[in-house]
């Protein structure tokens, strides 16, 4: 059903599952950290699929990789989704002691701000008109800043948890593999260009 879905639709199913998710957890439980736990998951594989998208059509012309990079906007626009319902259950967990809360916060909360402030002005600017009145080098800076803070967070998040068991090894070893093709894209790109550069 899912690989049916293409665009707009795709984010409109994505947005509902997210959103099933999210309140059927804080029915079930009342407990906000659980909804944080499960948006963040949901958060880190939509993210992981845009981040890699490009470069994986890059490096492996196929049908899979090039459908994954014509629906990466949309599937971009669902990790702003989840991270929103993500925001929301966070609001909620603070809501219940601000005080404590924010005593609780390392200065890393000011990197995870700037984060949702980034993320959310990437879903703004996919919108076609405003990334058309946008001038190009602009809209570039933007979205290329916001998915590599994103990698930032995600890696500062995950690689802190290493120690609390082997499962944490999973997301790790994604975060490292979707690093990997990146930059090896990257080089593949780089090493193109100099060699169509006149002798």
């Amino acid at each position: 059903m899912m690989l049916a879905m293409t665009g707009p639709r795709l984010l409109l199913t994505l947005s509902l599952a997210i959103a099933a998710m999210s309140v059927a957890l804080a029915v079930a439980t009342d407990e906000p950290r659980e909804v944080i736990r499960w948006t963040a998951r949901s958060s880190f594989v939509l993210f992981a699929l845009a981040y890699v998208a490009r470069p994986a059509t890059q490096l492996w012309p196929r049908a899979w990789s090039k459908r994954l990079l014509r629906e990466r906007k949309w599937i971009g626009d669902g990790f702003a989704v989840s991270h929103l319902a993500h925001l929301i259950a966070i609001i909620w967990l603070a809501s219940r002691d601000w005080s404590a809360f924010f005593a609780a916060q390392s200065p890393t909360i000011l990197v995870a701000t700037l984060m949702f402030v980034l993320l959310f002005a990437m879903a703004i600017t996919s919108i076609d008109r405003v990334r058309k009145a946008m001038p190009r080098r602009a809209w570039l800076a933007l979205h290329r800043t916001g998915m590599h803070l994103a990698l930032i967070v995600f890696v500062s998040s995950y690689a802190g948890r290493l120690a609390l068991g082997p499962v944490w090894l999973v997301p790790n070893a994604i975060l490292v593999a979707i690093a990997a093709i990146r930059g090896a894209a990257w080089l593949r790109s780089r090493a193109a260009q100099r060699a169509a550069q006149p002798a």
